[in-house]
């Protein structure tokens, strides 16, 4: 942030129970839930998205929940990914941390900037929601940046100063958390569940293994490296797969992928 605040009115003991819970939990399908979690307990959210972003002007959502209309946060994350993260006036922040290559703050939070914002990208994102605030973690990695978005919605009113002030204070733990989760759900297609094989049958073997990859947090960069193949042939694995499976988007392949047999 371009401001200090003032982290001391930030209850830090209180939070330590759910720190702890979502340390313990990284790498397993536990710890979105409780970072959620946390973040409600922290501050009070209506809705949260994580993105990653790999450089190429492309998106991937990792993470799409809003606890008053769980619908809508997969549409909105379709629509965000589709091409509207190009409307976001913190997209330029996401793209200077990538192509900084580690020469800025490893992670950096932003608040809603209303007046950048294009009418069709309030209308779609915060109007039909209900949602009137949005503070953003951008998250250096390795390969790329992860973008995490907290949203309120008009019945609990903005982010106040403390919340910001929790929130620059949670930020390195965040980011941390979150970089090691999402690296460390990368691994291979070696062992997927049995729901995964049964909704991923009618894919080709290059096509299952993609998307196994996507599934553990890969963006299609670091998942063509995984494979070594080249971008556009992940690219092409991909619109085939989607396709076979009839899904628009990498949030409805999870959505698929997580529903009981």
């Amino acid at each position: 942030m371009n401001e200090p605040f003032d982290t001391q009115l930030t209850d830090w003991p209180s939070l330590l129970p759910g720190v702890a819970t979502c340390i313990e939990a990284m790498g397993s399908d536990a710890f979105e839930t409780q970072l959620l979690a946390l973040l409600q307990q922290a501050v009070g959210i209506e809705q949260c998205m994580i993105f990653a972003y790999a450089g190429n002007d492309e998106v991937d959502c990792l993470l799409a929940a809003n606890q008053n209309k769980p619908r809508v946060a997969g549409r909105l994350a379709r629509l965000y990914a589709g091409g509207l993260f190009r409307q976001d006036p913190n997209y330029l922040h996401l793209r200077r941390l990538v192509d900084s290559r580690g020469n800025l703050s490893s992670e950096e939070l932003t608040t809603m900037q209303g007046e950048a914002m294009s009418p069709s990208y309030r209308s779609h994102l915060f109007a039909f929601p209900d949602l009137i605030d949005k503070v953003s973690l951008n998250v250096a990695a390795s390969d790329g940046a992860y973008y995490l978005n907290l949203y309120r919605d008009t019945q609990r009113g903005p982010f106040t100063s403390t919340d910001l002030a929790c929130l620059n204070g949670l930020a390195p733990l965040l980011a941390s958390l979150i970089r090691r989760h999402y690296s460390s759900t990368r691994a291979g297609p070696e062992q997927p569940s049995a729901h995964e094989v049964a909704v991923l049958a009618p894919l080709s073997e290059r096509e299952r293994q993609l998307c196994l990859y996507l599934l553990r947090g890969h963006t299609l960069k670091s998942a063509a490296a995984e494979l070594h193949i080249a971008l556009s042939t992940t690219e092409t694995y991909r619109k085939r797969a989607y396709a076979k499976l009839g899904v628009p988007s990498k949030a409805r392949l999870v959505a698929l992928c997580r529903q009981e047999s």
